[in-house]
């Protein structure tokens, strides 16, 4: 009844966006359509202060839900923007299905705390923004040191095959050798030389693909529902966060 309540809102509202909460209750989640008070409500939605304030009186909210009617499953650069803002799970119904997205925080700026935050955490939050979703797992200090190789174990695993580095294209993964003979550092190849990744002590960011991170690249790796729109989640994401600074 939930999911067919917020998809039937989407298709009564576009081609406008349709926008409302999920909330939760004495008697367990429920849809709140709200009025979109945009003022272009077919190229973005507006939810007005009193819907808001609505929600929060009959319910804990647990996601923002809105449409993207004749456009793509994943969210936008404004609508990063305000989920990080709002601290919510955006749902967004595209396409007949609902696409739903943790507020993971931007992939760019972000603090390294190994297991919390670090490079397997931005790898697996950039997929997520891309619409693949990957399993967390713990995973202890210097593993590499330990005798495991957590990465080479798991690619496979997780729906990852092999491609030849002269074949990477935007979205790919690169595992690297970082002060070990084991790939133990994962980056997203984010084309035009460039790559996404998050060392120890260091902010996340973007840097060149350079002859030096050429070098440690241990394989490159695709996974097998990767297509090259998905990477639309990742870059939107990226220049949200551009914006920010």
């Amino acid at each position: 009844m939930l999911y067919s309540n917020i998809l039937a809102h989407a298709r009564r509202c576009a081609p406008a966006e349709s926008c409302g909460f999920v909330i939760t209750t004495t008697e367990g989640e429920r849809y709140l359509p709200c009025v979109n008070i945009s003022a272009a409500p077919e190229a973005y939605f507006r939810i007005a202060p009193e819907d808001w304030l609505r929600a929060e009186m009959q319910g804990e909210i647990v996601a923002l839900v809105h449409s993207h009617p004749g456009g793509l499953p994943w969210l936008s650069e404004a609508d990063r923007r305000l989920q990080i803002k709002s601290a919510l799970p955006w749902w967004l119904v595209c396409r007949g299905d609902i696409h739903k997205f943790r507020c993971v925080p931007h992939l760019t700026g972000r603090r390294f705390a190994h297991g919390v935050t670090d490079c397997y955490t931005l790898f697996r939050d950039a997929y997520h923004l891309a619409g693949i979703d990957m399993p967390d797992f713990h995973r202890e200090d210097d593993w590499w040191c330990n005798g495991q190789n957590l990465y080479l174990d798991n690619m496979e695993a997780t729906g990852f095959y092999r491609v030849p580095l002269s074949s990477a294209l935007p979205g790919d993964i690169l595992l690297c050798c970082f002060g070990a003979s084991v790939a133990n550092h994962a980056a997203i190849y984010c084309g035009n030389g460039e790559l996404l990744h998050h060392l120890p002590e260091q902010l996340s960011k973007r840097e060149r693909y350079s002859e030096k991170w050429q070098r440690r690249t241990h394989s490159v790796w695709r996974h097998r529902h990767w297509h090259a729109s998905a990477f639309t989640g990742i870059y939107n994401d990226l220049a949200a966060a551009s914006a920010c600074m």
